[in-house]
């Protein structure tokens, strides 16, 4: 994290996505997505990250305030990839139902406990969302990630596996899509902004897995993690069902392994 001095009061502006806070990746998804305004989209930007008001970067000189511009570069390179979980939790507005049932828990840093038949559903909902931004997909790819938490169960106690959430139902899904269409839409878009991160950086680990000329949609869509699930279902994972619980790491390590080892022995012909 840099240092920066104006007018002898002391900033300390993020350089990557990692360094923002949960405030400031709202303020982020506000200036990337939402209405223009007056100001710059870069000088909106660097207000964000830096702390610094925009009524206090307008009395630099203009040379001076566009130099600065760079300490936004961040945001918009395929370089850098949000994968901090700066929302753990989202809350139901107070009005749509009991306070007991408010809360959701989302995975951890970089997917963190998510098993390949949950990735599955929300990959296919996310690249939906992608392509059509149908508010309906979005709020499944929620509801596939996101889940109320488990009782009594954390830290220190036998059956404790990292994972604070319930285990996945896929027969669930629409269900906790249909209460979760009330969360803010800033939240939404920001919880999409990370799960972006989070599979640009699995694309990164596991190239041979992911297509990376076209990322989004169209093979996922047809269902081809299923067929995925299927092809490695019955070997070193057993059955379907224990196969869509493995570690999605797990399963991608192993995708990769066999993509690898198929191209070698096309090359060889």
């Amino acid at each position: 994290m840099e240092r920066l001095d104006i007018w002898g009061r002391q900033f300390a502006p993020a350089s990557t996505w990692n360094e923002l806070t949960r405030a400031q990746l709202a303020d982020v998804v506000r200036v990337l997505y939402g209405p223009a305004e007056f100001w710059p989209t870069r000088l909106r930007l660097l207000s964000v990250i830096t702390g610094a008001e925009i009524e206090l970067l307008i009395e630099l000189p203009e040379v001076q305030v566009k130099g600065l511009y760079g300490l936004t570069d961040f945001v918009f390179s395929d370089e850098h990839h949000l994968t901090r979980q700066l929302l753990p939790e989202l809350h139901q507005p107070a009005k749509t139902t009991p306070r007991k049932d408010r809360a959701f828990t989302g995975p951890g840093d970089a997917l963190s406990g998510v098993r390949f038949g949950e990735f599955m559903f929300a990959d296919t909902y996310f690249c939906q969302y992608a392509l059509r931004k149908s508010p309906e997909a979005l709020d499944h790819f929620l509801a596939a990630l996101y889940r109320p938490a488990r009782a009594g169960v954390g830290p220190g106690q036998p059956d404790w596996n990292g994972d604070a959430r319930q285990p996945f139902n896929e027969h669930n899904v629409a269900h906790y899509a249909h209460r979760l269409r009330h969360v803010a839409d800033t939240d939404k878009l920001s919880i999409m902004l990370w799960y972006r991160g989070c599979r640009a950086q699995l694309q990164a680990d596991y190239p041979d897995v992911f297509d990376a000329a076209d990322n989004t949609t169209a093979a996922q869509e047809k269902g081809d993690w299923g067929r995925v699930l299927r092809q490695l279902s019955g070997g070193a994972f057993g059955p379907l069902e224990q196969t869509a619980g493995q570690h999605l790491r797990t399963i991608l390590a192993e995708m990769n392994d066999r993509a690898r080892e198929a191209r070698k022995h096309q090359t060889a012909r």
